[in-house]
């Protein structure tokens, strides 16, 4: 199938459904009439299907758009398909299918403001798709994920990471946006960060008592509550986006929390950080990242002082987006004044209570996405109405073979 591949929004919108049964699967049970065992073999997704369904979910399309260039907010100027909260890119996208486990980095633009501000304007741009999957998807190791049957929810155990699918996982890392707003929250409101346990200024009193801070008291439990929403937000436009690629493929997606998470983190590599000795007792096992692969802003990969440092740079250093080599904006006075803030709060967040977040996990999985080859048997015998053109022709047009 050609990259020049297009489909109409809105009839794709009236299409969108989730639909769960694969080439391959089998529901045992008489559930409702329901009852079918697949006489078809897996099909796995070819090269290009996975190139555009991550391309749809995390594909980048240029330079953010530049109306308001504001002076602490954004962490990148990266456009993808999906929003991202100040362009912090806190969404990373995993896969698996039969051949192994991947990590789709996508395109990464060497300058801090890149001068091509759309990088696809004309159908031949498409190609980039393509290239950038290439280019920026890294294997991680061989074969499907393991994910146990028994972790995975009763009621889809015998659709969910069969082989001929694709598993789509995104991992949110909130410790890279919590950074990040808290030099965007201090500069606008000079929040007063607040112990709400021990109650009292959390690290940042020396500047709540010379008046720096003299904003609205924010409590470490308030703020903790922003990044999951933030994250979610993110990886849920992503997914949606790729649930409609699929429809408008005629592929089949299913979007889900039907797995145990911290099973398909483990499964990934992902490592935990045991819960501290003395430290609170709600505290978990924080997931703080995959070695040399993705690593939080947080112990044991950086210190917070480290952590704050790289992220100030990103905005303010001589490669960073507002400096030299960016839109070379003046520093604003009280610039160092809010980053040693940043510092001496998230310190006291990480020493007082032994994780970073407290109450949030340093890396979660918001949603889980499975793409793959619709069984036509199963839904043209006891669901026909949830088929169209598209499904009927995938086969023929996207591999080249006649569907019987």
């Amino acid at each position: 199938m050609q990259l020049e591949f297009d489909a109409p929004l809105f009839q794709t919108m009236f299409q969108r459904r989730t639909r769960r049964f694969p080439q391959g699967g089998k529901l045992p049970s008489n559930r409702a009439g329901l009852r079918y065992a697949s006489a078809e073999q897996p099909l796995a997704l070819s090269e290009i299907e996975t190139a555009l369904l991550c391309f749809a979910a995390a594909g980048v399309t240029g330079v953010t758009a530049e109306e308001i260039r504001h002076l602490l907010g954004h962490l990148t100027v990266t456009g993808r398909t999906c929003g991202s909260p100040c362009a912090s890119l806190t969404m990373n996208l995993f896969f698996s299918n039969d051949q192994g486990v991947y990590y789709y980095r996508g395109y990464r633009a060497k300058e801090a403001v890149p001068q091509e501000r759309v990088r696809l304007k004309d159908p031949g741009d498409r190609a980039r798709i393509l290239e950038d999957f290439r280019m920026g998807t890294v294997k991680l190791k061989d074969g499907r994920i393991d994910i146990p049957r028994s972790a995975i929810g009763s009621a889809f155990e015998s659709l969910v990471n069969l082989p001929g699918t694709t598993l789509f996982i995104p991992i949110a890392d909130t410790t890279r946006e919590y950074i990040n707003l808290l030099f965007t929250g201090l500069a606008q409101f000079r929040w007063r960060f607040w112990d709400e346990v021990e109650d009292r200024p959390a690290g940042v009193g020396r500047w709540i008592d010379n008046g720096f801070l003299h904003g609205p008291r924010m409590t470490i439990a308030q703020y903790d509550a922003m990044l999951p929403w933030l994250c979610n937000l993110e990886a849920g436009m992503s997914m949606q986006n790729m649930a409609l690629a699929a429809t408008a493929m005629g592929l089949g997606s299913f979007l889900m929390h039907t797995i145990d998470l911290p099973t398909v983190m483990r499964a990934l590599g992902m490592r935990f950080e045991k819960r501290r000795e003395g430290s609170f007792p709600q505290a978990t096992d924080n997931p703080v990242g995959i070695d040399g692969v993705l690593e939080g802003f947080c112990p044991p990969y950086r210190s917070l002082e480290q952590a704050v440092d790289e992220i100030a740079a990103l905005k303010w250093g001589p490669e960073g987006i507002y400096g030299k080599k960016g839109y070379d904006l003046p520093r604003p006075g009280f610039y160092d004044s809010i980053t040693d803030i940043v510092k001496a709060y998230c310190t006291y967040v990480y020493e007082t209570y032994g994780r970073f977040p407290k109450y949030a996990d340093a890396m979660f999985v918001p949603i889980l996405a499975q793409i793959h080859h619709l069984d036509l048997g199963f839904y043209q015998t006891l669901l026909p109405e949830y088929l169209n053109d598209a499904d009927r022709r995938h086969v023929s047009e996207w591999h080249g073979e006649p569907k019987s």
